[in-house]
């Protein structure tokens, strides 16, 4: 949380250079990212602030709660939130828009899950192609790429709806979890536990959304996909469905500073 409290001080000590500054706050009744839950399917409150200067220069920050908990990471190991920070740029022509970025996601006490990302949008005419590029995929020893391809469209000026599919594919669809001991009097020397990881899976996300008199969005979607994962118990590997499938209701409220 520091780090969010810091990088929210960057952006408002670079409000005179900064031209457009703009975020939202949520709550969704799931947290699903590309496809998997990071709440274990429970509600989750977000913030979003992005700041962006004349020439499309941009800095950003996430915020929410998030759950999940691994073997690795022992009984008492669980994430509670996630924070992430973005640095890229964006160039508008035409009709087209391109975005490349640096992220930074972040599990404050669980650090052993922090990732780096590297990313490109496209976006045409409302149709998205997105490229992702993890080196190491939230403590999994195992590369990452992500390829989704999306369209929005409309139905009135206040309805519009939103269709993204994805592939998502480790360079090691078996691979090793990163852990360490979350005990003060332990040293924080990563170990490796074998035998867990998460096989290529395709994910699908449909979502409406309406926006009220008042600026208010509300949103309803359905995610869904072939996710499996592996897990360990009593030195047991076991490959069962991941439970993604969720329909999501979310209330978004936008903001311009």
């Amino acid at each position: 949380m520091i780090k969010f409290v810091l990088f929210f001080l960057i952006i408002l000590i670079s409000l005179p250079v900064f031209a457009v500054v703009e975020g939202e706050f949520s709550a969704y009744s799931n947290f699903i990212w590309r496809g998997t839950t990071f709440s274990e399917n429970k509600p989750a409150i977000q913030a979003i602030v992005d700041a962006q200067e004349e020439h499309g220069f941009f800095l950003g920050t996430f915020v929410s709660n998030a759950e999940f908990s691994d073997e690795a990471l022992s009984k008492n190991g669980h994430v509670t939130q996630e924070v992430d920070f973005s640095i890229g740029k964006r160039w508008q022509y035409n009709l087209w828009e391109i975005q490349l970025s640096y992220n930074r996601f972040t599990f404050p006490g669980a650090g052993v899950f922090d990732t780096d990302e590297f990313n490109v949008f496209l976006n045409y005419r409302r149709f998205i192609l997105e490229l992702s590029y993890m080196d190491d995929y939230f403590g999994y020893q195992s590369s990452y790429r992500y390829v989704r391809l999306g369209h929005e469209w409309s139905y009135t000026k206040s309805l519009g709806a939103t269709l993204f599919v994805g592939y998502n594919s480790f360079g090691s669809p078996k691979g090793g979890i990163k852990s360490r001991c979350l005990n003060s009097g332990c040293s924080e020397i990563a170990q490796t536990t074998h035998g867990a990881g998460n096989p290529n899976y395709v994910d699908m996300l449909l979502s409406h959304r309406k926006i009220m008199s008042n600026d208010v969005i509300i949103e309803l979607a359905i995610n869904w996909t072939n996710r499996y994962e592996y897990t360990v118990e009593n030195n047991t590997v076991s490959k069962d469905p991941a439970k993604d499938f969720a329909a999501i209701v979310g209330l978004i409220l936008p903001f311009t500073l």
